[in-house]
């Protein structure tokens, strides 16, 4: 009877972990978006524009509506404010109007032409206390930080004899810049008068450079997957493995967690698509392949299977 008995439980057991709905938690389904705390997720897609996934319902809805005159946005850390640079009607690729608007009210707070050489797909970046506007070098600019009357304040070239790359540019907490030159991550002091290398990278290419909000982590891609370090250039380690390649990530407001496109790949002459999940920013390294660990939490949308797609601009607020 007792024998009986345990293989009538070990049937059970074995129907009840078969008949989990994929997108509920357990080993190799990973857990639920709500399971991220608080937060907007603010990403583009396709012919949607730019869409907003709440992550306590896991609803999906329209932030912008598509705009092919759009070039780059950003969002302020505080998620009021929503800045668009876009093409000037008339303009060619030499000027972009650049708009700050107030999320609440749709109100106007900055708006201005940019004027710069072939200024087209450049991508703004509000500072945190959204005072100051860096702008990625473009062909004919190096890197430039901007008032909100778009004066431009400081134009930074080159640095220990390398031209800045033109993109991978953030804010850090303290209105210091995280820029690029080659292989070098470096940052500028608050004033932009001095800057210094943080970390120097053993990779032939990397991109996607991302910052905590306490400015304490740095994350980018890198050999095919996302790799994470301190601020300071110390402990680096590789956080995501598959049999794809990882790009784009993304921390969470609390710093907590990575935000990473996987499975990126072309759809065309100039098209990349990746799916959206989320891993620990904990230093471990995560398998990100679909049902390989059960702490990826795919990005997936309420009544859907498959984590949300993503092809540009990319934002946890």
């Amino acid at each position: 009877m007792k024998k009986h008995a345990l293989n009538i439980l070990a049937v059970t057991i074995l129907l009840a972990a078969c008949g989990k709905s994929k997108n509920e938690p357990g080993p190799g389904n990973g857990g639920t978006p709500a399971q991220l705390g608080p937060g907007t997720i603010y990403y583009d897609w396709a012919n949607d524009g730019i869409l907003t996934f709440n992550l306590a319902t896991a609803t999906v809805s329209v932030a912008q509506q598509s705009d092919v005159g759009r070039n780059g946005w950003d969002i302020s850390i505080d998620g009021t404010k929503y800045l668009q640079a876009e093409d000037k009607s008339g303009g060619g690729y030499d000027t972009e109007i650049y708009t700050l608007t107030d999320l609440a009210n749709g109100t106007v707070i900055s708006r201005f032409e940019k004027v710069s050489g072939y200024a087209n797909h450049t991508f703004p970046k509000l500072s945190h206390d959204v005072k100051l506007i860096a702008v990625p070098p473009t062909y004919d600019d190096g890197l430039l930080v901007l008032d909100l009357q778009g004066r431009v304040l400081h134009h930074l070239t080159a640095f220990q004899g390398e031209s800045i790359a033109k993109g991978d540019i953030n804010w850090m907490p303290d209105n210091s810049l995280l820029f690029r030159t080659g292989n070098k991550i470096c940052r500028t002091n608050p004033g932009f008068t001095q800057a210094w290398v943080i970390k120097e990278l053993n990779f032939a290419d990397w991109k996607d450079l991302a910052v905590s909000r306490n400015g304490t982590k740095v994350a980018f891609a890198a050999g095919n997957h996302i790799w994470m370090m301190n601020a300071d250039g110390s402990n680096l380690v590789q956080v995501s493995a598959s049999g794809q390649v990882e790009v784009s990530p993304v921390f969470s407001p609390d710093g907590n967690w990575l935000l990473i496109g996987t499975d990126y790949h072309t759809t065309g002459p100039f098209g990349y698509i990746w799916r959206l999940v989320a891993i620990p920013a904990d230093g471990k390294l995560y398998n990100v392949d679909e049902g390989a660990d059960r702490n990826v939490i795919p990005l997936v949308r309420k009544g859907e299977t498959v984590p949300e797609a993503n092809d540009g601009g990319l934002l946890w607020r």
